[in-house]
This record gives C-alpha cells, structure tokens and sequence, in this order.
C-alpha cells in the first residue's frame, strides 16, 4: 500500500495510471473520497446478473412502487368525496402526488449521506419500515389536507435512492444494461400490484365479499383503507425478507466525534455536489431526467365525457394501469438491452423519449371518440399504453447512462444519484400538479376550443427539450478520458481539503486497509 497522496488533487494527474493510496485520515475524506476503501469487496467483472444479491432491493423496489401507486385509482374519487370544487379536483389529485415528490427530492442528498455514513442496509431497512405507517394511514384521510400529510410523510421513504444506489454498485460494466433492465421493470411490477391493489380494494362496502371487508361497517366509514393497509402489509413481508437476505455493499464510514466532526462532514457533502457538477455531460443528463409526463391520466380517464374525460370507472382504470405494468414488465427485460444494443444508449434514449410525442397526439382522439364511438375510443388508449411503455424504457436507459458517468468517479456515485433523483422528482412533482390544473381549467371551455386540448398540447410541448438535449451526449459516455477527469479534479480536491482541521483530531484511529 502506497503513502498517501502528494499532490493537491486525489485524483492522479492526466495520464498517469491508476494509483493506491491509504484512506485519508478523517473519516469524512474516507467517505467521499474512498468509497471503495471501506466497502465489501467489490464482484469480479461478469456479464451475469448476481441474482442472490440484488433479489432483495428488487423486493424494495416492489414494495416501494406499491405503496407509491396504491392511489391512483381512486384518488379522483377520494378528493370527490372530500367536497372539493371541481374545477380544484384535478389540482388537489396531482398535489397528492407532487408533494410526495417534493419531500423526496428534499430528503435526497440526506439519505445519500446517511447510506455513506451507516450504509445502505440499515437506511433501507429501518427507513423503508417508519414509512409504512404513512403508507397506511394515507387511506384513512378524510380531507384533503390529511391526504397530503401522509402523502408528504411517505416521502420520507429511502428506496428511492438508496435502493438505486446499491443496484448501481451491484453492477459492472459488462451487466450494467441487463441489471436495470430488471432493476426498472421491478417498480412496474409494484405500480401493477399497487394499481391492482387500489382499483380493486377501494370501496369494498357492499361489493366485495365479506371476508374482503364487504360487511364492514368500519370500511364504510372508511372506503380507501383497506387498498392502503394492505400495501402497508405487502411492504412489511418485503422489510422481514430483506433482513434476512439484504447484503451490505458499502461498509459504514468511520464516525467522527463532536461538532467539529459534523460540520467537516457537512462542508465534504457540499463540496461533493460541487464535484458531481464537474463531471463530464452530467448537467445535460440531469436535465433529461428532469421531466414528467403522465400526471393527467388519472384524471382524464376518470373525468366524464361531458367535461373531456373518458369517463371510465375506479376499477377499469386500476386494470388499464395494471395492463400497462404487464406489458412493461414483460417487454422490457428483452426490449431494453436490445435497444441499446441496435442503437446505443443515446440514439436509443432519442426513440424512447420521442414516444412520449405519441401518447401526447392520442389524447384529444381517446377524448372525441369517448361519447359516440367507444371502439375508437379504445382503440386510442392501446396506442397510448403502447407508446407509454416504450416510453418508459427512457428510465433504464437514463440509469446507465447516469451510472456509466460516474465509472470514472464511484467516490461521488452515491451524491451524484440523489441530485438526479432530485431532478427526476422535481420533474414529476410539478408536472402532475401543473397537468392536473390545467385539465380542471380546460374543463370549464367549450369542446373544440382551444382552451378544451391545453393538456395534451402542453405534454406534447414537455417532449420536445429532452429529445434536443440528449443530443449533446456523446455516443462513448462513460469512457476514461484523462481530459475530463482533470476537469473534475478541482472540485475533488476541495471536497479532499474541506475537514483538514477535523481530521488532525478523529483520524488518529483510521489506519490503511489491505
């Protein structure tokens, strides 16, 4: 094992080969600058998918999507019965759902550094847990600022970021594109059971059997529950299965002790985000994730034919969410790896996301042909959920590519996925908001107007940046340029010198691994 290093930067000088050095003495520099240092040893390069241990963050992500998705079905119907405007019906139902995201992309780079500081197990397994609760009690609001409450609450929840996190670190090179190929369909397979879950479950008074609570006195009082409770249940089997099956990937940073500690680690976090901002084509990355798309189906779907909708019941668009998951599900573990195969991960992303273009045009078709021609009608959303789950291999892609970025700097994997999280979570939780309105105001025009198509004219605006700025991505992302390293090294090397003070003090108990 080699001193430490000499030089300003921890990272070597352009051209000069990859070189060892001993962990530096703070515990914080360890963290950010030496991740592999202290985490397991790392699997030996296989273009296989290590299924043991990436098994139990798929079940996270399952459990995750579920309880996510639970209320799509019925959460038009829910905010009905609240006594909500409604002309506000579709602001408050895409509230639900934003504000969920805002707390998530707030709690991003703090879960990030809690998974650095103790690692990812215990962020996933003790985080995932506290957040059922939300996830139970969001069926058992009665106003529309209780379902907000617990709708924020559970975006508390880590699996988001840490779940991404460990499957990025369970991949190479050579398995990256089959890893999250299954990695994403696993939060389809959640949305299906979730959306199953919600459409089928709610309002279960008097139409489901008794053993299904169809009797229940209570479940009147409380016609959304029973989906909740039972996505809360789902999600506690997956939190007892992962303790016994989940595997550390990164162990525990070395803990400093007193304030000087914690404010060298808080200075290391900020200087880490400046890093990330530094490597090569990340911004132009961030901003393609930085979108949203589907905020106004169910709404639109739900929403009579009189006013622009679809006028379709809780259970059928439960089953039309479901049907979408399936076909996801099914074709993307095969769709996806050839796609990039064929095209690369760029001009692959190019196709995927000008899909969104058509699922935008088969809006106003779906919501002229609702009233006289149903046929037609159906005919329309076929070609929407066709379009929207090739569409949705966009995601994956944007993973491998976002971790193929950090190839080159794993040290900032773990800060660099929370800022994209943030972005993507920004995306989707102003976008369901923002569409959710604008639907609710184009239900007060007249049918033709142009007031009336304001939704799906917007969306088919959303499409148009991230396929001009992807673009600018090269074709060999992800591939070691000495140029670009050093651009990076500035930034690194404030983040090496940003605890000096602090870790003359903590860092006399950190000595080199083998």
């Amino acid at each position: 094992m080699l001193g430490p290093p000499r030089s300003r930067s921890p990272i070597p000088p352009p051209g000069s080969p990859p070189r060892l050095v001993s962990p530096p003495s703070s515990p914080a520099r360890s963290a950010l600058l030496h991740p592999l240092s202290a985490s397991a040893s790392p699997a030996s390069p296989s273009p296989s998918i290590p299924w043991r241990r990436l098994t139990p963050v798929l079940l996270f992500r399952i459990a995750d999507a579920a309880t996510y998705s639970v209320l799509f079905p019925f959460v038009t119907d829910m905010v009905t019965s609240f006594g909500v405007a409604p002309d506000r019906i579709g602001l408050c139902a895409g509230a639900a759902e934003g504000l969920l995201m805002l707390v998530e992309a707030a709690m991003a780079t703090t879960w990030a550094r809690l998974a650095d500081k103790y690692g990812r197990r215990p962020c996933l397994l003790y985080g995932f847990s506290a957040t059922l609760v939300a996830a139970a009690m969001m069926g058992q609001s009665k106003s529309v600022a209780s379902l907000l409450f617990w709708r924020a609450a559970f975006g508390l929840n880590p699996g988001a970021i840490v779940a991404r996190i460990v499957a990025a670190e369970l991949s190479t090179p050579l398995n990256r594109a089959k890893i999250f190929s299954v990695f994403s369909p696993s939060f389809s397979v959640g949305t299906m059971l979730g959306t199953l879950i919600g459409g089928e479950l709610a309002r279960p008074y008097g139409r489901l059997p008794a053993w299904l609570g169809g009797r229940s006195a209570l479940l009147e009082r409380n016609p959304y529950a029973l989906p909740t409770l039972t996505a809360a249940a789902l999600g506690a089997v997956v939190v007892t299965v992962a303790w016994f099956m989940l595997e550390e990937t990164r162990r525990p940073a070395a803990r400093g002790s007193g304030d000087r500690g914690a404010a060298a680690e808080k200075r290391s976090s900020l200087t880490s985000v400046a890093a990330v901002f530094r490597v090569p084509h990340f911004r132009v990355v961030l901003l393609t994730f930085c979108r949203a798309f589907d905020g106004i189906f169910a709404v639109y779907t739900y929403t009579s034919v009189s006013v622009g909708g679809l006028g379709l019941s809780i259970s059928t668009i439960g089953l039309l969410y479901t049907a979408g998951a399936v076909l996801y599900v099914l074709g993307a573990p095969y769709g996806i790896p050839r796609v990039q195969a064929r095209f690369g991960a760029v001009r692959g992303l190019v196709r995927t996301l000008a899909a969104w273009a058509v699922v935008a045009l088969s809006i106003p078709v779906a919501q002229a042909t609702a009233g006289a021609a149903r046929p037609v009608m159906w005919a329309a959303l076929a070609v929407q959920m066709f379009a929207k789950e090739f569409g949705y291999f966009s995601w994956p892609l944007c993973d491998t590519l976002q971790v193929n970025l950090f190839d080159d700097y794993p040290e900032l994997l773990a800060t660099g996925s929370a800022v994209i999280l943030i972005a993507g979570s920004g995306g989707r939780a102003v976008g369901p908001a923002i569409s959710g309105w604008l639907y609710s105001i184009s239900t007060s025009y007249p049918a033709g107007s142009l007031g009336r198509h304001m939704p799906w004219l917007a969306l088919l605006g959303l499409t148009i940046p991230p396929v001009v700025l992807v673009r600018f991505i090269p074709p060999d992302i992800g591939k070691d340029r000495a140029g670009d390293k050093a651009r990076v090294a500035d930034a690194e090397a404030d983040a090496y010198e940003a605890a000096p003070l602090a870790g003359a003090d903590e860092g006399r108990g950190s000595g080199s691994d083998d």
